[in-house]
């Protein structure tokens, strides 16, 4: 999965909490004073995860945990995310893998894509809480249906290896090409496999096959230059030109690629 040993690392949330980690010995933490919050009653969920976005921003973290929390605890479902992330990497708290999951839960239960797809990660191995494969899989399906590409991938990947589901190439296929559209390079490289080597369910194309592995060429997966090479070395000048043309059509309907990292990313400096 993801090209990994495991699911585990969730590369957005450690992109989320980049640029707040002091230089220095490994895993240490500038957090600055801890500084009390204000009175409970002096400002909303929202008011509360913009002063915790404003600290982490200037790197306070642990000060940011407490404002992070307060906002959690009134429902806020992004505080809730960053919150999780925060207990899982161990930054501005001290790493609980249990309180993650907890976290994680909650801002999952108000429909937070990442939090589904990083929670559905964490069951599928057992971290931070039972291993749970099947609820797993349901929550990948969740962010999934939210148009989380990471998850498109991950559940095309399930099916493909028939880990937790049944093996089913048409159903990998149709997930592979929801993520793929979206610009996820390994689905993409998934996909020009499946079109240029038999699958059950799955009809060759080589065409099909050549444009997807110079797509994920393109957003970084070199070995796709080599395979795209392979195929078109065998198809006549006029199947050549057609994935030239289906390369321009996919570019311009969004699997050119680009940045899927959370939407508080670029607001909390975590």
């Amino acid at each position: 999965m993801r090209g990994t040993p495991s699911i585990g690392l969730t590369f957005a949330m450690l992109a989320l909490l980049a640029g707040c980690v002091a230089s220095g010995p490994a895993g240490d933490v500038a957090t600055g004073p801890e500084v009390a919050p204000d009175a409970p009653s002096a400002l909303s969920a929202d008011e509360s995860f913009r002063k915790a976005m404003a600290l982490g921003r200037d790197g306070r973290l642990g000060e940011a945990a407490q404002w992070y929390e307060r906002a959690a605890e009134a429902g806020h479902p992004q505080a809730q995310y960053v919150l999780a992330t925060m207990y899982r990497t161990g930054q501005g708290v001290p790493r609980d893998a249990a309180a993650a999951a907890s976290w994680y839960r909650r801002a999952a239960d108000s429909g937070n894509a990442w939090a589904q797809f990083t929670l559905a990660n964490m069951l599928m191995h057992g971290e931070g809480a039972t291993a749970d494969p099947a609820e797993g899989i349901r929550l990948y399906e969740a962010a999934a249906g939210q148009g989380h590409r990471e998850a498109q991938y991950n559940l095309g990947a399930l099916y493909y290896n028939g880990e937790g589901v049944g093996r089913d190439y048409a159903q990998a296929e149709a997930w592979f090409r929801r993520a793929a559209a979206q610009g996820d390079q390994w689905s993409q490289f998934a996909l020009g496999r499946m079109y240029s080597v038999p699958h059950d369910g799955v009809g060759l194309d080589p065409v099909r096959a050549a444009a997807w592995y110079r797509l994920a060429a393109r957003n970084g997966r070199a070995e796709g230059e080599i395979e795209a090479g392979r195929i078109e070395a065998k198809l006549s000048p006029a199947e050549r030109a057609s994935v030239r043309n289906l390369v321009r059509t996919l570019i311009a309907g969004g699997a050119a690629g680009g940045n899927t990292a959370p939407d508080a990313a670029a607001n909390t400096g975590l």
